[in-house]
């Protein structure tokens, strides 16, 4: 593993602006999570939309324009074997791996005796979507449902009422909702909302209180025992971790030009 990150408003270049040409020395995956820039890609100038995956390999020719936000890892093949794959230079539909991608990062970030593992887990996840095409077919009904609790995670979401206005029995909903994102509905509220909490920790300075209640937990010390579970440490602890890893970025990742 060489580099993993996210690219946020904080630290990308305004509307518009290049981030530079280069070359990619590894290969690297670049999942975008908003934004309406572009990616010229050997010469193809290819949108920056959200739940595009980008893959890039050695020697390729790039150049971005803001404005796009994103998760971004990097990596080497010392078994070289990727070099026998087709693979594709982007895929589209494929923000149900941003889990993968937020797992990895976190794991870079402050590593423990897992951390090797969980990383090469999550890529191989990963790899293995993009050789699939990103081709399992969703309901679309489950694919509103979930940009729905994506954008309403501040309310009370509950699986009957998801279930209802998906028009689906609850179970039905249930196995089809596991089938499309990989857990269940209620593990997935828990998930996005812990996902909001980890970003409102990194970019804001609202008490670990009010970023409970910001994202859905009326009750603190549930927030508290879901965050270190799925987490692995105290809200406190990851932002000091986060925070001290932005402060030394520079010393521990690639220089992005």
């Amino acid at each position: 593993m060489i580099s993993a990150t996210q690219l946020t408003k904080k630290n990308a270049p305004a509307t518009r602006q290049s981030f530079g040409k280069r070359v990619a020395e590894y290969y690297e995956l670049e999942l975008i999570l908003e934004g309406s820039g572009a990616i010229i890609t050997d010469g193809q100038i290819i949108p920056a939309v959200p739940e595009r995956l980008f893959i890039r390999r050695p020697g390729m020719r790039l150049e971005g324009f803001a404005p796009y936000y994103s998760y971004y890892i990097v990596f080497s093949d010392s078994s070289r074997e990727l070099e026998q794959l087709n693979l594709p230079s982007y895929l589209d539909g494929m923000g149900q791996l941003s889990d993968s991608f937020k797992t990895i990062r976190n794991h870079f970030i402050y590593p423990d005796a897992a951390s090797e593992f969980e990383i090469k887990s999550c890529i191989f996840k990963i790899l293995a979507a993009v050789l699939k095409g990103g081709s399992n077919t969703v309901s679309p009904a489950i694919e509103a449902s979930a940009r729905y609790i994506k954008s309403h995670l501040e309310d009370e979401l509950s699986v009957a009422s998801l279930a209802k206005e998906s028009g689906y029995s609850q179970n039905h909903y249930t196995n089809l909702f596991k089938a499309a994102v990989g857990e269940t509905p209620s593990g997935f509220i828990r998930r996005c909302r812990i996902r909001k909490a980890c970003e409102l920790l990194e970019e804001t300075n609202e008490t670990v209180e009010a970023i409970a209640q910001m994202c859905g937990f009326d009750n603190f010390s549930y927030f508290f025992r879901t965050f270190k579970k799925i987490q692995g440490r105290t809200p406190h602890a990851y932002r000091k971790a986060v925070r001290r890893y932005i402060n030394n970025s520079c010393k521990h990742s690639v220089k992005r030009v």
